[in-house]
């Protein structure tokens, strides 16, 4: 799923109610949203009426909605912009919780595909299918003895629709109908045995995950604290990263910032920052490190570059998404959603500085891709990093 700066949020997620198939209603419904909230008013006024010319009478002749999705998919290829996506009103809804950082009921874990097959991503920690035995890169081979592109418990791709996939690989909300437990068939390396895991929904949350992140790593006598970030949320997080760094993180002599994945909050950047450098609110004044990778986006982006401009970290791992601009809502009908780069009338100052610009890191490493069997070499890179700082010290 695409990770956004959110520009207004509801305290309750919207429920969105299906409604009769009425052929290119959604795709009129999407041309009317872009042309009167798109960001970029230039491209709306000199190319939007070409594109509804180019794709209208495939959003007519569609016979259903699945394949009109795919003609309004097809149309936002050609918009050059991040944070375009169609999801499901459950997949927004779950976003709309995830954002906020409440619980709800959920597998902890997506699924992204590559060369056909699929893989667990997003694999929260100390949720359902972490608690399961499920990691990242680990190939979920079938669900309940169905592939996973034919199984109903797979959700829309929800990846943003302008990144390449080589940078944003298609991506799957897990989802849940009603039912016993999922099982999984999973495989750990190529060719290797498979094994059978079950995973039941439970409710959780990002914030319940980034909690039972926290831990303090020794390398060679030094103390290295670490803390996950599933979203920058804009309550919550803030709060509790000032009490971890006052209780279990206080020993630590340097810190490992987690920033891999989707996006959140912009303003809590700023209450981040202020823990970090110098002034009376400073809470930790150890070497910094960062970790980043190709799913890095919005708000942690913002926050990966303003530890290097400041001075106050490094960055460990591959480059960004280059994916920064705020993101508006729009129910389309059908249970669809359209996720789009929403104009400001205040230009946001990062958004030049980072929209198709990835953050370089400052040290290489590689993201955990399939079949990574439970390993996490980027963030043992971003440790070693830590302990070579405190050593320069």
């Amino acid at each position: 799923m695409v990770t956004l700066v959110v520009a207004a949020c509801p305290l309750a997620p919207p429920t969105s109610v299906p409604t009769p198939y009425k052929p290119s209603e959604m795709f009129d419904s999407a041309l009317a949203i872009l042309r009167r909230k798109y960001y970029d008013t230039a491209f709306v006024h000199e190319h939007l009426d070409a594109l509804r010319d180019e794709f209208r009478a495939a959003a007519v002749a569609a016979s259903d909605d699945s394949l009109e999705r795919e003609v309004i998919r097809r149309l936002l290829e050609r918009l050059p912009a991040s944070h375009l996506a169609l999801l499901s009103g459950q997949e927004r809804d779950a976003l709309w919780y995830d954002l906020a950082g409440e619980k709800h009921l959920m597998f902890g874990m997506q699924l992204i595909e590559s060369n056909g097959r699929y893989f667990a991503s997003t694999v929260l920690t100390g949720g359902p299918a972490y608690a399961a035995g499920i990691r990242d890169g680990d190939e979920i081979a079938a669900i309940d003895s169905v592939p996973p592109a034919r199984s109903p418990h797979r959700d829309w791709r929800e990846d943003d629709i302008y990144l390449p996939d080589e940078r944003d690989p298609p991506a799957y909300g897990l989802r849940w109908v009603r039912g016993p437990a999922l099982t999984l068939q999973v495989v750990r390396a190529p060719g290797g045995d498979t094994a059978t895991v079950r995973v039941a929904p439970g409710f959780y949350s990002a914030l319940d995950a980034t909690r039972a992140s926290i831990r303090v790593v020794t390398r060679d006598s030094i103390r290295v604290g670490y803390i996950r970030w599933w979203y920058i949320h804009w309550k919550g997080l803030v709060v509790g990263f000032r009490q971890a760094l006052q209780g279990p993180l206080a020993p630590s002599q340097a810190l490992v910032l987690d920033l891999r994945g989707r996006g959140g909050s912009g303003s809590a950047v700023r209450d981040i920052l202020r823990l970090l450098a110098p002034g009376n609110k400073q809470r930790f004044r150890g070497p910094i490190v960062a970790l980043i990778d190709r799913q890095t986006r919005s708000a942690k982006e913002q926050l990966a570059y303003e530890l290097r401009a400041q001075g106050l970290g490094r960055l460990v791992g591959e480059p960004t998404a280059g994916a920064y601009i705020p993101a508006g809502f729009a129910d389309l009908g059908g249970n669809v959603v359209l996720m789009f780069p929403l104009g400001d009338k205040v230009p946001n100052p990062y958004t030049p500085l980072i929209e198709g610009h990835p953050i370089q890191p400052d040290v290489a490493a590689p993201w955990v891709g399939p079949y990574a069997g439970g390993q996490d070499g980027l963030m043992e890179a971003g440790i070693a990093e830590a302990v070579r700082l405190v050593r320069a010290r």
